[in-house]
């Protein structure tokens, strides 16, 4: 098992990373703050599988099961959540654990952060992009039709337990969704990481590699985190593809792209902007392309409205008086704080467009 601390301006939490440690969910829950009582919150696919299971080894009073999907992650299930705890007669010193994707810990997080102004929360992720990014650093928010997480808070849980076997039951496409995220995480501090994710499906046999990786990237989120919690520097280096990835989830109504998706179209037109700023060797781009490729096909982008997009970005809430901040990567790492503009941002969307319409043979996209 890999014990990894993460360290806030609210002190510091562990992230565990392990083989079935769904079943050692009590001791772990245990260590944190001995005895507690837990309400858990899941959703109607995951709760199935693995939320009633962690929910019923913790004594949990109940468990709230939420919608499935990112089109869902909005305010009235924060309220619908606070309600519920007000059922319970939760108190402060009472405890929320998320059992799900990055949805569900974004809802339950911000939830328990709000709820009397401020309650305990735990999260196990079970979904790959939830284990690497979405469940470490206190990030918690909800969406907008303006866009998304335009509301939130930096509410960081008590303690993450990543149970590597969860992924057994992840659909091959939300893999690969967080095999983007894992990307860019490489990318912007670990670039040997590229060459040790896993190739294919989950298997158990493999369970070691995708652990091992799994730590590798939250190690990297948690040094940036531990510098720079509330994003007033370092940390926006973790936005990475995100500029434009979340105008396209925006853009499609949360319902065509997964957020790891959307993030690697992102991270494809920050490459290409880097490359035409010369922040980037040909080599380096090349070898980020073809991480990207390994990763998975994409859903299409040629059909969408590049004026729509453009201004989908304006809104971005990385955006200041000076226009909107990009991460862009280098040969070596990522640089932040990059303004593009609106020409630029017009020919890297003609450019993404016209590539996902003509592919490899192979499907990939490294020959852009």
């Amino acid at each position: 098992m890999e014990r990894i601390t993460v360290t806030g301006e609210r002190g510091h939490y562990e992230v565990r990373i392990g083989f079935d440690l769904l079943q050692a969910l009590p001791e772990l829950v245990r260590s944190v703050d001995g005895e507690m009582r837990i309400a858990a919150i899941s959703n109607t696919t995951v709760a199935p599988l693995w939320g009633r299971r962690a929910a019923a080894s913790l004594g949990a009073v109940g468990i709230y099961e939420l919608p499935d999907g990112e089109r869902f992650k909005r305010w009235p299930q924060v309220e619908a959540i606070c309600r519920w705890l007000l059922s319970l007669g939760w108190q402060r010193r009472d405890t929320v654990m998320a059992v799900g994707g990055g949805v569900t810990t974004d809802l339950a997080g911000f939830a328990a952060a709000v709820y009397l102004r401020g309650i305990r929360w735990i999260a196990v992720p079970t979904t790959l992009l939830a284990m690497i990014d979405a469940s470490v650093g206190g990030k918690t928010g909800i969406n907008l039709d303006a866009g998304k997480n335009l509301i939130g808070a930096f509410w960081a849980p008590s303690l993450v337990v990543a149970d590597v076997n969860t992924l057994e039951t992840l659909p091959p496409r939300e893999l690969r969704a967080g095999l983007a995220e894992a990307v860019k995480t490489a990318w912007i501090g670990d670039h040997e990481m590229l060459d040790l994710m896993p190739r294919g499906p989950f298997a158990r046999a493999d369970a070691l590699q995708w652990e091992r990786m799994i730590a590798r990237a939250v190690r990297v989120k948690a040094r940036v985190v531990g510098e720079d919690e509330r994003e007033r520097g370092l940390r926006r280096v973790l936005n990475l593809g995100h500029t434009l990835g979340h105008a396209l989830e925006t853009a499609t109504g949360y319902r065509r792209f997964l957020h790891g998706e959307a993030v690697a179209w992102g991270i494809r037109a920050a490459a290409l902007l880097a490359l035409e700023r010369g922040l980037m060797t040909d080599e380096a781009w090349r070898r980020l392309a073809r991480a990207l490729d390994a990763a998975g096909p994409l859903p299409p982008l040629d059909d969408l409205d590049p004026d729509s997009l453009v201004e989908l970005v304006a809104r971005d809430k990385k955006a200041d008086a000076g226009g909107v901040a990009w991460v862009l990567p280098t040969t070596d790492g990522v640089i932040p704080d990059q303004r593009v503009s609106i020409e630029e941002l017009h020919r890297v969307i003609f450019r993404l467009q016209h590539a996902s319409m003509d592919r490899g043979p192979d499907g990939t996209m490294s020959r852009l």
